[in-house]
């Protein structure tokens, strides 16, 4: 700890995404010890005999973390103006994308909200 500043004894951002990850994590250890932690054989146990729910959760999280990391990095590297930016255009193509798959139709009033929550989302980013 002979470095001065936490910037620098921390590291990469991804290092500092992983202890962001860490003690939010052990933060919310204690809720899950009061509420859940009866129920935690009965899921340890679906765990080892669901092959979908053991493939689905590991892949999940695996995406998520690397998501966040990534979002991390590209802040870093860009601006947070540029990675809101990225976001929105991310939720336009979602939104289009999960149309075309489940082949549902985008009729104006669709469009219409997903355009006023969408541009707000984008100006509030750009505002801010």
């Amino acid at each position: 700890m002979d470095t001065p500043g936490l910037k620098d004894r921390v590291g990469s951002v991804g290092n500092q995404f992983a202890l962001c990850t860490i003690i939010g994590t052990l933060s919310l250890l204690p809720f899950f010890l009061a509420f859940e932690a009866s129920r935690f054989g009965e899921f340890m146990e679906l765990f080892k005999t669901v092959p979908a729910l053991r493939n689905n959760l590991l892949t999940s999280g695996l995406y998520f973390y690397l998501y966040n990391e990534l979002s991390t990095l590209t802040i870093k590297k860009t601006s947070a103006t540029t990675q809101s930016v990225a976001n929105t255009a991310k939720r336009v193509i979602v939104i289009v994308g999960v149309a075309i798959a489940l082949g549902e139709s985008l009729e104006p009033i669709k469009l219409l909200g997903c355009s006023i929550g969408i541009g707000g989302v984008l100006l509030y980013s750009l505002m801010k």
